[in-house]
């Protein structure tokens, strides 16, 4: 009801006086909507051409797998749905045009979303600002014909109130709804002084967001051709208390916040403005949000989570095959350790070290310090399907492999610590559970893993998920592999021998992660007989009609290619780059 209020104001907007809004009000033309908000906007979402935003949604890969599923269906069949597109097909057929050239004329200057935080309600501005005034007038003419109709049917007690503002005229719903149309733009705001405030910048009475430095700042950074254009003032959000709190350099009151993501907040404490941007490349769909600020001016944080100045910030992602998910991570373990005065408070550091002298015993006779000291900064982790059992009996449900492989300082000394630990626990594990030790020499390293038996049964594994596993672990040169299956721990052994050892390789972001469609659709199939079964169930369909449905949605996920992001810094700037990829 909310959104078809808003249609309401715009068509009593366009009714309630058209001629005389005309007449009274400056004749050029905006050539940027976002001209009419105020300088003190803090949100500003931007469309410059909604028309293309919209029909790169619909033709994304994406959209068309979400469509094959059920809850897709379910979702474009939906109610509301519906009845959007019969209310879409009802203006087509009475003004005479389809739905993409409607909406190119009636927003072919763009369309853009202002907001000032504060107080609820946060005072919001919509500008939509066509080039077919006559069109626009037909539209809600037409608009308002079917608002009338749906107010008298809901008993409606908030009715239209027109006004005129400096000559404009104007329309109100209630008291969160407020509109007004000057020569083929329209204005929506959520309260008379937002509207207020816009109408003013059409006499160029106020300063406007476009004159604002920052924002200028951000056009300047971001894409030259974005579908969608995001901006947030940093200013009025770091004035917050719980801001001031969390955009502060270590020590944090929570360690975790500094441990897992302290270079972001660093980053958003320094930076006056976050801004953001849907464009499309050569590889495909990218969303990149940036920052004005790098690693000049890092404090502590940079201690954990940068490389230093000419080092590279990740390895190459691992891929073997079918891979699902990999990921590669700069992260400065040791200095979680060495450098936990600056990072960490008088507490937590009390904390640490009672911890390191107490847990040796139980990590055999190493201190935990002992082990992050030894390590080194980069490591990768992977998930992959794997298609051949390693059993003789198969799991009844299947789970993929997954590996971790840590790059070390002393590759010696955490070796022989953690092949003590490990094997430490897995005796452990093994009187429970009767693991089998199996090591074998692959290419001339040593593999160390274990197996479960298959003929006794353990307790709560009604699913034999034990057979999914062969736990293995190996070392190789300074990396350090830990496994879920041997065989997987044997093509990585392949893999970062193949890498060789140059200081120099990898890649400049600080992190890579990317999921990949075409592994996806490999573990998809193993499951098959299982989704068969459940779209039946849901659906109440025949196993040939749920087959047939799940052959086209594994298609449809392959076809997606892969999903990435990726973090990069450079001395003066922030670039967090999100991006869909179809499979060539």
């Amino acid at each position: 009801m909310r959104c078809f209020l808003c249609l309401a104001g715009c068509v009593l907007a366009l009714s309630a006086g058209l001629t005389r809004a005309l007449a009274e009000t400056p004749s050029q033309r905006l050539s940027d909507p976002a001209r009419l908000l105020p300088e003190k906007t803090d949100i500003v979402v931007r469309l410059p051409q909604p028309r293309r935003f919209v029909e790169t949604l619909l033709n994304l890969d994406l959209y068309q797998t979400v469509r094959q599923f059920s809850f897709g269906r379910e979702l474009y069949d939906s109610t509301n749905l519906r009845r959007f597109r019969q209310l879409v097909a009802y203006f087509e057929k009475e003004l005479g045009l389809p739905w993409p050239q409607l909406l190119d004329r009636l927003a072919a200057r763009g369309a853009v979303v202002g907001v000032k935080i504060g107080p609820n309600p946060e005072s919001a501005l919509m500008v939509v600002a066509g080039d077919d005034d006559k069109l626009m007038r037909q539209f809600f003419q037409l608009a308002l014909k079917i608002l009338e109709q749906e107010l008298t049917r809901q008993e409606a007690k908030d009715v239209p109130v027109k006004g005129t503002y400096k000559g404009i005229d104007t329309v109100s719903v209630g008291n969160q709804f407020y509109a007004a149309l000057v020569e083929g733009t329209l204005l929506f705001a959520n309260s008379e002084t937002a509207l207020h405030a816009g109408l003013d910048r059409l006499h160029g009475d106020t300063k406007c967001i476009v004159d604002l430095p920052s924002y200028m700042e951000a056009n300047k950074i971001l894409p030259s051709d974005p579908l969608i254009s995001f901006w947030l003032n940093m200013e009025t959000v770091k004035q917050s208390p719980q801001a001031k709190a969390l955009y502060t350099a270590p020590p944090r009151d929570d360690p975790g916040l500094t441990v897992l993501f302290g270079h972001y907040l660093d980053l958003l404490g320094r930076s006056p403005f976050v801004c953001a941007a849907i464009h499309r490349d050569k590889e495909g769909l990218v969303t990149s949000i940036r920052l004005p600020r790098g690693r000049e001016g890092m404090g502590a944080d940079r201690l954990l989570h940068l490389a230093p100045p000419g080092v590279p910030g990740t390895r190459p992602l691992l891929e073997p095959r079918n891979v699902l998910y990999s990921e590669s991570n700069y992260f400065d373990l040791a200095n979680v350790w060495k450098e936990r005065k600056k990072l960490f408070n008088e507490k937590q550091v009390a904390a640490f070290e009672k911890f390191d002298s107490q847990a040796f015993p139980f990590l055999g006779g190493v201190k935990p310090s002992r082990l992050l000291t030894r390590t080194a900064p980069y490591y990768r982790f992977v998930a992959a399907h794997r298609d051949k059992n390693e059993y003789k009996t198969p799991p009844k449900i299947s789970i993929p492999a997954f590996a971790l492989v840590w790059e070390l300082r002393e590759p010696e000394a955490f070796g022989k610590s953690m092949e003590t630990i490990l094997r430490g626990v897995a005796l452990l594990t093994g009187s429970q559970v009767d693991l089998k030790l199996v090591e074998e020499k692959y290419k001339g390293f040593n593999l160390i893993g274990y197996r479960f038996p298959e003929d006794k049964p353990i307790k709560g594994d009604i699913n034999d998920l034990r057979f999914n596993f062969t736990p293995c672990f190996t070392r190789v040169g300074d990396r350090f592999i830990v496994s879920s299956t041997v065989s997987l721990c044997r093509e990585l052994v392949d893999i970062v021998q193949a890498e060789g050892t140059s200081p120099q390789r990898g890649d400049s972001a600080t992190t890579r992660r990317r999921f990949y469609g075409a592994g996806a659709t490999e573990y998809l199939r193993t499951i098959e007989d299982l989704l068969i079964t459940q779209t039946t169930l849901d659906r109440a369909v025949s196993p040939q009609e749920a087959r047939k449905e799940m052959k086209a949605q594994l298609e449809a996920i392959r076809k997606l290619g892969f999903f990435s992001l990726e973090p990069r810094l450079t001395d003066k700037a922030f670039q967090y780059d999100i991006r869909l990829s179809s499979a060539k």
